[in-house]
This record gives C-alpha cells, sequence and structure tokens, in this order.
C-alpha cells in the first residue's frame, strides 16, 4: 500500500530549491517514527538533498538515469515499477518525495499524512492538489504543526 507523507506550508510548498523552508524538530520526529522499519519511495532529488539513506528504512530512489548512485539504497528507472510492486501490497510504503513524484503516485496512495506547517514559508516546490481524490479522518495538533491523515475517497 502506498501512502504518501510530506510537510508543507499553507500554500502548499514542500521545498525551496534543495531545501525544507522550514526546521521543526517535532516534524522530524513525527516522519521519523512514522516511517521506521518502512520503505521509502522518494526520487533523485529528494535522495541528494537528503544526501544518504535514512537510517533503519529501506530507500527506494527513483531516477531515470541508471548509473545514478544511491549508495546503500535501491535505484529504480521505471516508476511503473513501483506502482505494480507496491499498490496491491500489504505492506506499508511511504511516499516521501519530490513533487513529481508525488504527483506521479498519487493516483495509486490510498493514504495521505500530510503536516501543515504553521507559519508562511516561501518556495518553489509544491505538492499537488489532492482535495478532490482524499477525504480527511483524523487531524493532531502539534505547537507548530497539525498532522491530517487522509483516505482515497
Amino acid at each position: 500500500m502506498l501512502v504518501a507523507i510530506n510537510a508543507q506550508g499553507k500554500n502548499r510548498v514542500i521545498g525551496n530549491g534543495l531545501y525544507i523552508p522550514w526546521h521543526i524538530k517535532d516534524e522530524f520526529l513525527h516522519f521519523k517514527r512514522t516511517t521506521l522499519n518502512h520503505t521509502l519511495v522518494m526520487g533523485s532529488t529528494t535522495f541528494t538533498s537528503i544526501g544518504k539513506p535514512l537510517p533503519n528504512r529501506k530507500t527506494v530512489v527513483v531516477c531515470y538515469d541508471k548509473d545514478f548512485d544511491a549508495q546503500g539504497c535501491e535505484v529504480v528507472t521505471d516508476l511503473n515499477e513501483i506502482i505494480n510492486r507496491y499498490k496491491d501490497s500489504e505492506e506499508v510504503v511511504y511516499v516521501c518525495g519530490g513533487a513529481s513524484i508525488y504527483k506521479q503516485l498519487l493516483p495509486y496512495c490510498q493514504e495521505l499524512i500530510i503536516s501543515i506547517v504553521k507559519g508562511d514559508y516561501e518556495g518553489d516546490v509544491f505538492f499537488p492538489e489532492y482535495e478532490d481524490q482524499f477525504e480527511a479522518y483524523k487531524e493532531e495538533e502539534h505547537e507548530e504543526f497539525t498532522v491530517i491523515w487522509y483516505k482515497k475517497k
């Protein structure tokens, strides 16, 4: 089962170049607790911005350059491989960026976990629209962000 997870500003911003426009320790901890011991799927730009596989998680990097070096990760050159492998799987697999990967995999995701960051942030990378495909079913308030869980309609 594919589940998209991210943090975004009120304007859907998820990045500014290769960087996340905020640094909120509790939100990073939420991401870590949620994804620990699971598989992560991300694009090569997101992987490059992190710089290494995250501990205690299997990382699958989608990159159309078969020679892309993502040491410690599985590199997949065809997004259909991810879709076919995980869309009907009982294994929870977290899609964690970037914008292009989210846009392409959102139709195959069964759930979204979105942290809405409080405050105004500028950026040039945005999460795609999702409200017509998903409905909220749970919300958790934190000091600097709100986590909202969505299920596919």
